[in-house]
């Protein structure tokens, strides 16, 4: 039987607004954050990985990847290369988005920030100014899942200034390996839910909109934005809506974290999609309801929820 609670949430997501400032000109770099902002000031340490360039591959979305600093000199323009292609709809601007990345300075090579190191994904708002322009510019049109190497030179990065924490010279062209983990569309909205006049006695699987990205496979990290409601009052127990758009929840499928209507009802479903779950008290919180009285016993509950990413969970 599950504990008295709503296990739905397993993992936070702390959600860190700018992790990496906006530097667009000299007139408003003094009011901007720099990479100290992220985390503890560190002296920038050597871009590998634990294991040798050689042997790291970079088309493997569950390691940190390595930066390797090309011989040429700079570039003058912003570059973007796709080491991975995600699947499903091109991200833009508006949308909300959590990404991994490793940083590396172009001259010396040296990795100056990546979140791999925190074990905590990064989120912001694209378009929104929020982080370099490099970012705004560089990550429009990936897709969750999506790995890509950004080379962005100075004016999109720090300029002639340089970060206020020194991890990052004047004038320093910057490479970034972001990946895309998942994305709140800035067109999606908070679902509204059909309530069944019967209750359930079996699991109901109803896709309101199929979505066009990867297969959730157990195992999985998984981010979705939910709404639930209780079948014998029509009444709503909970939303992740209601706690703002960028709280959307992360879990790992298979490993009972959540309820086992959720477990078997999201398997198969595409990153992108809507799905109805309608659940049988058997495969939620059975006799003993939850919630203190939130949810009563032998409850019927209807889920709609919204896949926004999913990749192989690695421990």
């Amino acid at each position: 039987m599950k504990v008295q609670r709503i296990r739905i949430l397993l993992i936070a997501l702390v959600f860190v607004f700018p992790l990496l400032s906006s530097c667009s000109s000299e007139e408003d770099s003094s009011s901007q954050s720099s990479p100290s902002a992220v985390g503890p000031e560190t002296t920038p340490t050597s871009a590998p990985t634990p294991t040798p360039a050689a042997n790291v591959d970079n088309t493997d979305t569950t390691s940190k990847p390595y930066i390797s600093v090309p011989t040429a000199e700079s570039p003058i323009e912003l570059l973007t290369e796709d080491i991975v292609e995600g699947s499903g709809d091109p991200v833009g601007t508006g949308d909300f988005l959590i990404m991994q990345y490793v940083g590396v300075s172009y001259s010396t090579g040296l990795q100056f920030d990546a979140s791999w190191d925190r074990g905590q994904p990064f989120s912001f708002e694209l378009g929104s100014g929020n982080v370099i322009a490099g970012w705004d510019e560089g990550i429009e049109g990936m897709s969750p899942g999506g790995r890509r190497l950004l080379t962005i030179p100075p004016e999109k990065a720090y300029g002639e200034n340089g970060s206020g924490s020194g991890s990052i010279g004047p004038n320093e062209t910057l490479l970034f390996v972001v990946d895309l983990l998942a994305a709140v569309p800035v067109d999606l909205e908070k679902p509204t839910v059909s309530i069944p006049d019967q209750s359930a006695t079996e699991l109901e699987i109803r896709d309101i909109e199929v979505g066009t990205g990867r297969s959730i496979e157990d195992g999985d990290v998984v981010y979705v934005h939910y709404a639930g409601y209780s079948q014998s009052t029509g009444s709503q127990f909970d939303a992740s809506w209601d706690r703002g758009r960028p709280q959307f929840i992360g879990f790992v499928i298979g490993q009972g974290n959540v309820i086992d209507g959720w477990e078997e009802g999201l398997l198969g479903m595409q990153v992108g999609g809507r799905r109805e779950l309608t659940i049988p008290s058997d495969l939620a919180y059975g006799e003993d309801g939850a919630g203190g009285g939130l949810i009563a016993p032998n409850e019927t509950l209807i889920f709609v929820i919204d896949l926004l990413g999913a990749y192989p969970y690695s421990n």
